[in-house]
C-alpha cells in the first residue's frame, strides 16, 4: 500500500457480519466516503461452524446467503451515489480477523471499518477481539464504532487527536489533518501528562522516594507539552485547520475519554502499537482501553516500525 495513501484513503472496506448493529457503522462510512470522495466494499466473511444467531439475528452461514446480503446492503448505500462493491469470502474461516486483514491487502485497501459490539469490563477483550485483532494484524488504519451507539455519525464536527510527549502520536497526524480538512471539522490536539501517582512501572515506582523532584520534572512536562502544541496548532491553522488544544495531567485512557465528552468529540484519531486483547491489557496500552471506554468511533493508526 502507498505510504502516500495512508494519509488520503480513498479505499474503504467495510467488515459486516449480517446483523443490524454491525450495520450501524453505514452512516460513518458515507460521511467519510462522501468527504474523501472514496470507493467502498462491503465484505462478509463465512465463519467456520458459526453460531445459529449474531446478535439475535439468523446468522448468514452459505455463501448465497452472503451475497444476497451484500448485494442488499450495497443498494441502499448505492441510493446516495455512492460507488460500491461487494465481496463475499467463499471458505467458512475459523480465523476471521486474520481473513479480513488478507481481504483488506488483497484489495488494496487504505482503511477498514468495523463494529465492536459490548462494552465495558473484561467485556473489551472478549467481545471486541475481532476489531483488535484485525488492527494489530492489518498494518492499516482500523476505524472501530462502538455498538450501539447513541451518537449523529452523519457528520464529522470534532475530531480528537492524543499527542504524547514521546512524539509518536505523530504517525496519525496526516490522516488526522486530512479528516478534518474533508470534513470541515475542528481537529482538537490532546496531551495528557501523568501525575506522580499514574506514572507507569519503574518511573511509578521512583516517584515514591523523589516526590519532590519528579514533581517539578512533570511540571516541566507540562509546560514543554503545552508549548509543543500551540507550536502545531500554529502549523495547522496555516493550512486552515480549525483547532484547540488541551493538555491533561493523569492517567492518559482515562484523561482522553474524558476529554472526548467534555469537546463533544465525534471521532478519536490516534496512533497504535496495536496490541490485541489482553496483551494490550496488560502492557497498560492506552489504544485499547480507549476503544473500549470511548462513546464515539476511534480510528487506530499503526505506528510503523
Amino acid at each position: 500500500m502507498p505510504k502516500n495513501r495512508v494519509s488520503s484513503p480513498t479505499r474503504l472496506l467495510v467488515a459486516l457480519d449480517g446483523s443490524h448493529l454491525a450495520e450501524s457503522v453505514l452512516p460513518l462510512v458515507q460521511t467519510l466516503a462522501k468527504a474523501l470522495d472514496a470507493e467502498v466494499t462491503l465484505l462478509h466473511v463465512l465463519e467456520y461452524e458459526p453460531p445459529a444467531t449474531v446478535h439475535g439475528e439468523p446468522h448468514i452461514t452459505t455463501l448465497a446467503q452472503a451475497q444476497a446480503y451484500l448485494k442488499r446492503v450495497a443498494e441502499q448505500m448505492r441510493a446516495s451515489g455512492l460507488p460500491i462493491t461487494t465481496h463475499a469470502h467463499t471458505n467458512p474461516e475459523r480465523d476471521v480477523a486474520a481473513s479480513i486483514a488478507g481481504h483488506a491487502a488483497k484489495l488494496n485497501a487504505d482503511m477498514i471499518v468495523l463494529a465492536a459490539h459490548g462494552r465495558g469490563g473484561i467485556r473489551q477483550w472478549l467481545v471486541g477481539r475481532i476489531p483488535q485483532q484485525v488492527a494489530a494484524r492489518a498494518r492499516r488504519p482500523v476505524l472501530i464504532v462502538p455498538t450501539p451507539i447513541d451518537h449523529d455519525l452523519s457528520a464529522l464536527r470534532r475530531i480528537l487527536l492524543p499527542m504524547d510527549p514521546a512524539g509518536e502520536a505523530v504517525a496519525a497526524l496526516p490522516l488526522a489533518q486530512r479528516l478534518a480538512a474533508a470534513c470541515k471539522a475542528e481537529l482538537v490536539l490532546v496531551t495528557v501528562v501523568p501525575t506522580p501517582g499514574t506514572m507507569p512501572g519503574n518511573a511509578g515506582a521512583a516517584t515514591v522516594f523523589l516526590p519532590h523532584t519528579a514533581e517539578t520534572l512533570l511540571d516541566y512536562a507540562e509546560d514543554q507539552a503545552r508549548a509543543k502544541l500551540e507550536q502545531l496548532a500554529m502549523s495547522l491553522r496555516d493550512a486552515r485547520i480549525t483547532v484547540t488544544t488541551d493538555v491533561r495531567r493523569g492517567d492518559p485512557a482515562r484523561e482522553l475519554v474524558q476529554a472526548i465528552t467534555a469537546h463533544g468529540v465525534d471521532l478519536v484519531v490516534m496512533a497504535t502499537h496495536a496490541r490485541a486483547g489482553l496483551d494490550g491489557l496488560l502492557a497498560g496500552s492506552v489504544g485499547p482501553r480507549v476503544v473500549a471506554a470511548a462513546p464515539c468511533p476511534v480510528l487506530l493508526v499503526p505506528i510503523r516500525g
